[in-house]
């Protein structure tokens, strides 16, 4: 039976611990995640003596701590064994970062006394103190090496006790639990029960720490590892998206609760298909597709649904083109924004049918109504919609090549001058004042080039630069080549015209992997 010992301990004790390598993350934690905003109003709430809420760990016992928690923060061992954080990250590794590190840097204004993040300015402006030389050297030597207790007065007696007032952060105690005499799946349940409430952790999140418990190193020595393998490869992909996955080709479902419900020696057998089965999927959509990228995916959840698919048949079985098609035609319909578990199960049911593309076409017109895009599709549609993707895949499709260079299109061009931009072909200073954004920045006005060639073409107006570029580069990039219609007045009837070719375009890509 676990004990729990309630006590206080000082903020400066508890970031020396940090620091130590005395306090430290079981596998079923979290990274760093606060911004620098975030550690700023921290810092600020301690100065005000609002309260910060409680820490929780965990004191784990030998046989607890040598079992294979994927924990180590510091270099070499710790002088004892660590406590585990099971609530309070985020706080503790602000406050040594800030301590010792001065990062991120963080500055008190003896004026006002506010907490700011630094900036150019900020750091020019005397009344700005940083924090850490306040924790670090202490509010005498900070006032003296800044002059501001020569000679007497109230403005030097109050610089004075306003930096004291910053020093004692570190004295302030705080509430903190600690776990003892626990093991590590009563501590998991702790964990999932303390983070559950409210939004503090994803359904993801908490699917990812009982993974941690059944599966010690699953999470950091396979899905972590092979998150940063994609990450390298250019193909970001969360680790909530690789366990939404993995959840697919071990349950037959989306909802990751269900994944507990998996035994252990199935989901690490599920977790080989997965890994496989995504390696394939990426690969097939690099080299047939042209995605190079997964940042032009508008939902990482469209990879669901495919891995699923590959995960349960020999991959000399897979029918290439239609699973591609299908990938394109759930993106561009965004299938799985909204109650994307509800149709995410529906198409995995789909999926495992006799001809399971036929089915998940089926099933998608009758809640679009169609497959083709449409000009009117386009209308309004800027970076951001799910049609943006499929937008550059047909120019790759159609050869399209950098305006001036003639190297074609891609987002792994080597060296900056041929870094993929987006170019407004009516230039943004050109229409910004007669058109409304939304028009401005609409895809049927974006074009594909190099960073040299937006630099360039600048604010030049497209009657004008349009002219000295091939048509067929224009034409590979669905440009119209009507010159009445690069004119300023015309830029309606341009968007109205690309938005038509742009839409066959898009057809067409769709169309070849029949």
């Amino acid at each position: 039976m676990g004990e729990l010992e309630t006590t206080s301990i000082s903020i400066g004790v508890l970031a020396e611990r940090v620091r130590n390598g005395e306090l430290t993350l079981p596998e079923i934690q979290r990274s760093y995640v606060w911004n620098r905003p975030q550690v700023r109003d921290f810092l600020d709430s301690l100065y005000r003596a609002f309260p910060v809420g409680t820490l929780l760990f965990w004191r784990a016992g030998q046989i607890e701590y040598s079992r294979n928690i994927e924990s180590a923060s510091a270099e070499g061992p710790p002088a004892r064994e660590p406590d585990f954080v099971l609530d309070g990250q985020q706080r503790l590794t602000a406050l040594a970062r800030v301590i010792y590190d001065g990062d991120p840097d963080i500055r008190f204004n003896l004026e006002t006394e506010q907490f700011e993040v630094a900036n150019a300015a900020i750091r020019r402006d005397l009344r700005w103190i940083p924090v850490t030389d306040v924790f670090n050297k202490g509010a005498a030597l900070v006032a003296l090496e800044r002059g501001l207790i020569q000679g007497e007065g109230m403005d030097a007696e109050t610089a004075l006790k306003r930096l004291n007032h910053v020093a004692e952060i570190k004295n302030i105690r705080v509430p903190v639990h600690t776990l003892a005499g626990f093991d590590y799946e009563e501590v998991t349940e702790v964990f999932v029960r303390v983070n559950s409430k409210g939004t503090r952790l994803r359904q993801a999140e908490l699917a990812i720490a009982q993974l941690a418990f059944r599966l010690p190193g699953i999470v950091t020595n396979d899905l972590k590892a092979f998150e940063d393998e994609l990450d390298d490869s250019g193909f970001d992909i969360d680790l909530r998206f690789l366990v939404r996955c993995l959840t697919a080709v071990a349950t037959n479902q989306s909802r990751f609760r269900l994944l507990d419900t998996v035994a252990p020696e199935d989901v690490a057998r599920a977790w080989r298909d997965t890994r496989r089965a995504i390696e394939f999927f990426l690969n097939l959509a690099k080299e047939n597709l042209g995605l190079e990228s997964w940042e032009w995916v508008p939902s990482s959840n469209a990879l669901a649904v495919p891995v699923a698919y590959l995960a349960r048949r020999p991959f000399d079985e897979v029918d290439s083109k239609a699973l591609l098609r299908w990938f394109l035609l759930s993106s561009i319909w965004q299938r799985y924004s909204g109650s994307a578990e509800t149709t995410m199960d529906q198409d995995l049911r789909l999926v495992r049918s006799p001809s399971p593309f036929d089915a998940l076409e089926r099933a998608l017109i009758q809640d679009v109504g169609r497959l083709e895009v449409a000009a009117d599709d386009l209308d309004d549609a800027g970076t951001r919609s799910a049609l943006f993707l499929v937008a550059y895949l047909a120019c790759r499709q159609k050869g399209a090549k950098d305006w001036a260079t003639g190297v074609a299109l891609s987002s792994t061009n080597l060296g900056t001058q041929h870094l993929l931009e987006l170019h407004h072909i009516f230039p943004r200073a050109q229409i910004a004042d007669r058109y409304e954004r939304k028009d401005v920045n609409e895809i049927a006005n974006i074009a594909f080039i190099s960073k040299a060639s937006n630099l360039r073409i600048g604010k030049t107006p497209p009657a004008e630069y349009l002219t000295s570029i091939p048509q067929e580069r224009l034409e590979q990039q669905f440009v119209p080549t009507e010159s009445a219609l690069w004119e300023i007045d015309a830029y309606q009837q341009f968007l109205q015209r690309r938005r038509k070719l742009l839409a066959d375009g898009i057809n067409s890509v769709v169309a070849s992997l029949r």
